[in-house]
C-alpha cells in the first residue's frame, strides 16, 4: 500500500501542495498534521508508523517534513526497515532510503535539516537579544486589572484556589502576582 505523510509546523501554514503531490503519487492513505517537527512525538506520525505493514511504502514530499533531527530521522528509518516498510523521499529523487546508498543520502540530508533548525533557533535568539537591547518589550503585557483583582481578593481572605476559579486564571498566575515575580 502507498501511504503518504504530510506535515507543516503551524496551523497558519497550508498542507495543500503536499497533499496534492501525495495524491498524484497514488497514496491510498495520507496522514497529515499541523505540528512542529522538532519532536518525533507527533500523533499522526505515530499512527502512520503503527499502521504501516511489511510491503507498504511511505511517501514523503520533503525530508524535513518527516524529521528535523538526524537522530529522529534515523530512528524512523530503522523502525520502518525493521518492519519491512519502504520509505521514499521525493525531494531526494524518489530514493528509497532502505537501500545502502539511500540511507547514506538520507543521513546527510537529515543532518542538513537539523543544521537548519539550529540556525533558525540561533537567528531567533539573536533577534530577541537585539530587540531586548533596544528596549523593546518581549512577551505578553501584564494584565493590570487582573493583577489588582487577585491582590484585592487575597487581601479579603479568599484562598488562592478560589481566586483562580473565580477569575478563570491559573494558580501559577496567582502565585506570581502575590509573590511579586510578575
Amino acid at each position: 500500500m502507498k501511504i503518504g505523510y504530510a506535515r507543516v509546523s503551524s496551523t497558519e501554514q497550508n498542507l495543500e501542495v503536499q497533499l496534492k503531490q501525495l495524491q498524484e503519487i497514488g497514496c491510498e492513505k495520507i496522514y497529515q498534521e499541523k505540528v512542529s517537527g522538532k519532536s518525533a512525538d507527533r500523533p499522526e506520525l505515530i499512527s502512520m508508523l503503527d499502521f504501516a505493514r511489511a510491503g507498504d511504502i511511505i511517501h514523503v514530499t520533503k525530508t524535513d517534513r518527516l524529521a528535523r533531527s538526524t537522530i529522529d530521522a534515523l530512528q524512523i528509518a530503522d523502525e520502518l526497515e525493521a518492519k519491512g516498510v519502504g520509505l521514499v523521499l521525493h525531494d531526494l529523487g524518489d530514493i528509497n532510503i532502505n537501500s545502502q546508498v539511500g540511507k547514506l543520502i538520507y543521513t546527510v540530508i537529515s543532518s542538513f535539516a537539523e543544521l537548519e533548525k539550529s540556525r533558525i533557533l540561533q537567528r531567533c535568539a539573536e533577534g530577541r537579544a537585539l530587540a531586548k537591547s533596544q528596549g523593546k518589550h518581549l512577551g505578553r503585557y501584564k494584565n493590570e486589572k487582573l493583577h489588582a483583582q487577585i491582590k484585592e481578593f487575597f487581601a479579603k481572605g479568599m484562598n488562592k484556589n478560589l481566586i483562580s476559579k473565580t477569575l478563570k486564571c491559573s494558580r501559577t498566575t496567582i502565585y506570581r502576582v502575590l509573590n511579586g515575580s510578575n
